[in-house]
């Protein structure tokens, strides 16, 4: 039978990426996103509900996440799901879902004057070594 799984997620940064690096040296990044929904119930008054995800990057994504996201930041996540599983310190085994991302697009800013979002695949396609990315697209690209 075929499987698939692939999620898209938009939330805001719980925390700063922690970054590690794996047994070949590659780099990994793991953060959170908290999720916000609002919804009415039954007498009219409305409830929110926020959703925690925790998120992991490998590679260049994990480097791209080190320098351009941080707590607070809104971003969109395209990836897969991945459940861990392991045994706690009372025998009790334990697992969780989270996310494995494949994309990362960086919305922006809420004061800032740009409408456009940037992806970690521009980010590091902008990029030559340190120098800030711009977020942007040029004013005089046609969009279609």
């Amino acid at each position: 039978m075929a499987s698939f799984s692939k999620v898209i997620l938009m939330g805001n940064v719980t925390r700063d990426p922690e970054i590690r690096f794996g047994p070949s040296g590659a780099p990994i990044a793991a953060f959170s996103i908290g999720i916000n929904r609002k919804y009415k119930i039954s007498d009219g008054s409305t409830k929110d509900e926020t959703c925690f995800v925790d998120i992991t990057f490998f590679g260049k994504q994990a480097e791209i996440c080190q320098k351009y996201v941080h707590k607070g930041d809104s971003i969109v996540i395209e990836g897969r799901l991945r459940q861990d599983s392991w045994e706690g310190k009372d025998g009790q085994k334990r697992s969780k879902l989270g996310v494995v991302g494949e994309k990362l697009h960086l919305m922006p800013k809420r004061g800032d004057k740009t409408s456009e979002s940037a992806s970690a695949e521009e980010v590091a396609s902008d990029t030559q070594d340190d120098e800030k990315p711009s977020m942007s697209k040029k004013e005089d690209e046609v969009p279609f």
